[in-house]
């Protein structure tokens, strides 16, 4: 086998090995409804008048769609959760795209005797966007909820019936130069001229919430707890300790089955990434021991990587 095809297919499967399978079980695990609960909970103003376990138990309705529900208009409500949605539909157009949203579904609280409904979308984005600012894409998510509503929670012209909508974007590389932090976005009245003061209930439809996790700990405990989860780079089984002792968590057996599968899938991701570290040094004619310095290997594990793909080390 020459060098240079080594090099190239073992760059390929680097490049194309677990990350989508990481991102599709991070995406599920993000939809269980113990950890929405606490989401919920601690961001959604309206949900902290309740606790956690009703949340969970109570008022995430139905089963959270996973990566299945269309962005685009014209295929939203084709795939929308079933449970307590109307029996129109939007008018599908299959020349359009299948974007989805990662994780969407219903949430309900109880006000004035009633049970008031919520639209909640839920995405995880890895690093910011270069070719275009996270925000208009935030917004655009959330304009998408709103108006993909018409025929499917209320028809004609019955716009009374408009579901609030949340849109929570969880960023785990904050811009760079940031840290952590939570932003919220929302509709505020300005009045210009005279007294009149609309119901907040009938403008503060469309609400976006940008969540920043940076690489340290903070006085937030969701950042924390979200931090742990998805970037720390520990066991399954710390991890599920951890959650238990400092954040009193306990995962069912499934959610720890789900958690050991991301913790072993990042392991692997991280182990591909410091063999195409080890590639391109050796590529430019680095030595083992910038290699090791680089990766955290020892000089022994480099050669002998180098040697099942018919490489020599620089002397």
């Amino acid at each position: 086998m020459m060098k240079g095809q080594a090099e190239t297919n073992l760059d390929d499967d680097i490049l194309s090995g677990d990350r989508p399978s990481y991102d599709k079980a991070a995406k599920k695990f993000l939809s269980k409804r113990r950890l929405l609960a606490r989401i919920l909970h601690h961001l959604i103003p309206e949900f902290r008048q309740v606790s956690r376990q009703d949340i969970e138990e109570k008022y995430i309705v139905g089963d959270p769609l996973v990566g299945t529900v269309p962005v685009e208009p014209g295929l939203t409500n084709h795939t929308f959760p079933s449970e307590i949605r109307g029996a129109a539909q939007e008018q599908s157009d299959d020349k359009e795209g299948t974007i989805t949203f990662d994780v969407l579904f219903y949430a309900t609280l109880p006000k004035s005797g009633e049970l008031v409904k919520f639209i909640i979308n839920l995405e995880a984005q890895k690093a910011m966007p270069t070719d275009y600012p996270l925000m208009k894409r935030v917004m655009f998510y959330g304009c998408r909820l709103i108006s993909s509503q018409k025929e499917r929670e209320f028809e004609k012209s019955d716009y009374g019936s408009i579901c609030k909508v949340y849109t929570i974007w969880l960023c785990f590389e904050p811009p760079e130069g940031y840290g952590s932090g939570i932003n919220f976005y929302g509709t505020t009245e300005k009045r210009i001229l005279g007294d009149y003061r609309e119901k907040p209930e009938n403008y503060q439809l469309m609400n976006a919430i940008v969540v920043y996790i940076g690489d340290h700990r903070t006085g937030d405990n969701l950042l924390n707890l979200l931090r742990l989860i998805f970037k720390q780079e520990l066991s399954g089984i710390e991890k599920r300790k951890l959650l238990e002792q400092e954040y009193d968590m306990k995962l069912t057996d499934e959610m720890g089955e789900e958690l050991d599968t991301m913790c072993n899938l990042s392991e692997g991701i991280v182990e591909k990434e410091q063999k195409k570290t080890i590639l391109r040094l050796q590529k430019a004619g680095e030595k083992l021991s910038t290699m090791a310095a680089a990766t955290g290997w020892t000089l022994e594990r480099i050669k002998t990587f180098l040697k099942s793909q018919n490489l020599q080390p620089v002397q």
